[in-house]
């Protein structure tokens, strides 16, 4: 009770001046909570749309395989394996020029099965198993994935395994290249997938994405199982992972310079279509944070006015309790829970503004960046932000009185016109 009496009493006609200041630090916060709350929301739609786009892959292949627009659907035939795309890439050239990116190598085939009242078409990719993981997507519903050191071992999806007539722990042949079989155990069953820069789907095959333009199916084994199979080393289509997206114009140009000389390989890449996508939308979010600094500071500077004529108005407050034998540090200790009590009152005012009276999407103002609408996002750091405003406010705006009361004599300090 005795603490209430020394932090608030005596505050006479500066009490509104308090409320005054409490009151512009909430609004101030408010509206500063509002504007990091759409950048929050917008880097968070940035973010999502760098993990889709995934500007940093760059993708190399070869020319597309015509002779996948003349397999034959009638007729009694022998089995073949084609590639999707012509052998053109060698993988000791390609790391080579890769540099520090990580190359995600693939061997793109097609098996094709001519009977007399029937046809069948798989997709079979040779991939590495751990870098493949770091940019497709295999979700399994029975078995597990391949591994490095697997054999004569196959993942396909459900469209494919219903297709082949096959399930776990079954075999499957697939001609080779020398004309012999190779016996595939299916070792895991994928229920959904995403690969990333799949082939064009040209001709018909088991599909788990129907009306899709792109393969969504397929049989997947590792790398040295596809080389057994197509009898070559050479790369149809591989990506390759720069470490940043800033990275990729050098990486690019490296590619490009290691295969000049071929005209059949094609290099791709999204990191100067996504910049120009997203320039305008980061100018507006660098636009809205200038806003909100500005707000916060003009809006802080005047609060802490306020509370500066507060302290200027109870230093005679405060030198009697030191002349009472009230210790300076405790003295200290009241301004600041005055003061305290006015940064608690406008944060949490603020925060309970800016959380019920958020919208539930933004459009923020973008020129080419298709984003959609943004959700505006309440996080650590619009709290703290709202908390450093408040608590900037109440440190500039008592740091005068505590030092006129440590530094001067009280007779200074007991001045009326003191200020």
């Amino acid at each position: 009770m005795i603490w209430n009496k020394i932090i608030f009493g005596g505050l006479g006609r500066r009490g509104f001046e308090a409320v005054v200041a409490a009151l512009v630090l909430a609004a101030a916060s408010a509206l500063v909570a509002g504007s990091l709350m759409v950048i929050e929301g917008g880097r968070y739609a940035l973010t999502q749309a760098e993990r889709t786009d995934r500007p940093e892959i760059v993708q190399i292949r070869s020319r597309f395989n015509r002779a996948l627009f003349e397999t034959p659907r009638s007729g009694n035939l022998p089995p073949l394996t084609l590639p999707v795309y012509e052998p053109l890439i060698e993988s000791d050239q390609l790391r080579s020029a890769a540099g520090d990116g990580t190359v995600v190598a693939r061997q793109s085939l097609f098996r094709n099965v001519v009977s007399s009242d029937r046809f069948l078409n798989v997709y079979i990719f040779g991939i590495d198993p751990i870098a493949e993981g770091q940019v497709s997507r295999f979700s399994l519903t029975r078995g597990r994935f391949l591994r490095p050191d697997d054999g004569a071992v196959a993942v396909l999806d459900e469209a494919s395994a219903r297709a082949l007539g096959v399930d776990l722990g079954k075999t499957f042949p697939v001609r080779k290249a020398d004309g012999e079989d190779l016996d595939l155990t299916v070792v895991g069953i994928i229920e959904k997938l995403e690969l990333r820069d799949a082939p064009p789907r040209t001709v018909e095959a088991p599909a788990l994405t129907q009306n899709s333009n792109f393969v969504s199916s397929g049989v997947f084994v590792t790398l040295h199982t596809s080389e057994a199979i197509f009898g070559r080393t050479a790369l149809t289509d591989a990506l390759v992972v720069a470490r940043t997206p800033t990275d990729v114009p050098s990486l690019v140009d490296g590619l490009r310079e290691a295969f000049r000389l071929e005209p059949g390989v094609f290099i791709t890449e999204r990191y100067s279509q996504f910049s120009r996508k997203v320039h305008d939308f980061v100018l507006t979010l660098s636009l809205f944070t200038l806003i909100g600094t500005a707000t916060a500071l003009l809006a802080g500077l005047f609060a802490a006015n306020l509370l500066h004529d507060v302290y200027a108005d109870r230093r005679r407050h405060y030198a009697t309790l030191i002349a009472l034998g009230v210790s300076p540090p405790q003295v200290a200790l009241a301004g600041l829970s005055l003061g305290l009590a006015v940064a608690f009152a406008s944060t949490i005012t603020a925060a309970l503004t800016a959380v019920f009276f958020r919208p539930t999407e933004f459009a923020l103002p973008s020129l080419m960046a298709n984003l959609g609408a943004i959700e505006p996002r309440f996080d650590l750091l619009v709290a703290a932000s709202m908390a450093a405003i408040a608590l900037a406010a109440v440190v500039l705006g008592i740091i005068p009185t505590l030092w006129r009361l440590l530094r001067h004599p009280m007779a200074t300090a007991l001045s009326e016109n003191s200020r």
